[in-house]
């Protein structure tokens, strides 16, 4: 069992990572067409656009890591039935009950790869693309720390604190000097959004400096001319898709403390508990589904169903997911139903079929 054990390890792994990296080098053909499109945009060139699809290649990925689970199950066991390995392996008393164990077993390595990716590096190289990206098409000097953002924009600096995920921001300081670097007026807005080329700041404190004397107003809303681009804020909106499960308890936890809506970032830390458990699915899926005696299906048409299974279980996550927002669906079922379901049918089609 031990070297029928290590056999399956091999292929499996080594079908999906090449089935997955046919899919991350087909979507990045696409997204650096789609970014090509953008060069020109401030200083954002060739050069930039490769070096962006090349670090979203982690994030990539991890995205597909399930259709290319499913492919490299489908086609290892297929290729295994083609050269009658399976009729041997079946002959020798391994049922479809030991034989999906053996296919967790080594699905748990694909699992290990797929959280490395997605809590290691997809997280860190996503961060350094949009930053790369935003500060090239933007043209402009910006600077991300624990206070917020930070911009120049002639000779104003603005600090802003939050940028809530709808684009909106918050907490907007404002400080502006003249031509000998003095200070002249600061600015405090609760809120702000952009709309029609221009800022519209809400609740405005603002105090200006003379050498004489320092004055103060408050305004309830005000126009704000600035050549400061939402495009900069991805430096600090947080998509939850790229965090990591810390990075999504920790933010589910600031929402919370602020009164902010949660449901979108709960899903995506759902979605992490779950993922492990739908990779394993999909690849026992293959059992029931390539049969020990099937000689005569090829290869292709294995990858093609194995493609297919992957694409619509995601389009049925991505619909769930939405339709959880949409109808307020608690997160830990909008998340979990398609991978309890697909789990469900694999166990019904596996008692089905027998022994």
């Amino acid at each position: 069992m031990k070297i029928i054990q290590r056999y399956f390890t091999t292929t499996l792994v080594s079908y999906s990572m090449l089935a997955l990296s046919v899919l991350v080098a087909l979507f990045c053909f696409f997204s650096l067409i789609d970014q090509l499109e953008e060069t020109g945009k401030g200083s954002y060139g060739v050069t930039q656009a490769i070096t962006y699809v090349i670090l979203t290649v982690p994030r990539l990925s991890y995205e597909l890591f399930l259709i290319g689970a499913v492919i490299g199950s489908m086609t290892s066991l297929g290729i295994m039935a083609q050269h009658s390995e399976l009729a041997v392996i079946r002959t020798a008393g391994v049922s479809k009950l030991k034989l999906s164990l053996i296919l967790i077993k080594s699905g748990l390595l694909l699992v290990l790869i797929a959280l490395f990716i997605g809590e290691v590096l997809a997280p860190i190289c996503e961060e350094k693309a949009q930053h790369m990206r935003s500060m090239a098409l933007t043209d402009q000097i910006a600077l991300k720390t624990k206070f917020g953002f930070w911009a120049r924009d002639a000779n104003s600096y603005i600090n802003i604190r939050k940028v809530l995920p709808d684009g909106k921001v918050e907490e907007v300081y404002i400080y502006e000097f003249d031509e000998n670097d003095e200070l002249r007026s600061s600015i405090h807005a609760e809120s702000g959004e952009y709309g029609d080329g221009k800022w519209l700041l809400e609740n405005i404190s603002q105090s200006t400096i003379s050498k004489e004397s320092v004055s103060s107003q408050h305004i309830e809303l005000a126009s704000w001319d600035s050549l400061l681009e939402p495009e900069m804020f991805n430096l600090l909106i947080v998509n939850p898709e790229y965090l990591t499960f810390l990075g999504l308890l920790n933010y589910i936890e600031f929402l919370k403390q602020n009164a902010q809506d949660s449901q979108r970032y709960e899903q995506a830390l759902w979605a992490k508990l779950v993922r492990p458990l739908s990779i394993l699915a999909m690849i026992v899926l293959a059992v029931p589904l390539v049969r020990g005696t099937a000689r005569t299906t090829a290869v292709g048409q294995r990858v093609f169903i194995g493609a297919l299974i992957g694409i619509v279980f995601h389009i049925i996550n991505q619909m769930s997911s939405h339709l959880g927002v949409v109808y307020n669906i608690p997160a830990i079922f909008s998340v979990t139903v398609p991978t309890i379901i697909l789990s469900a049918l694999t166990l019904y089609m596996l008692q089905r079929q027998g022994t």
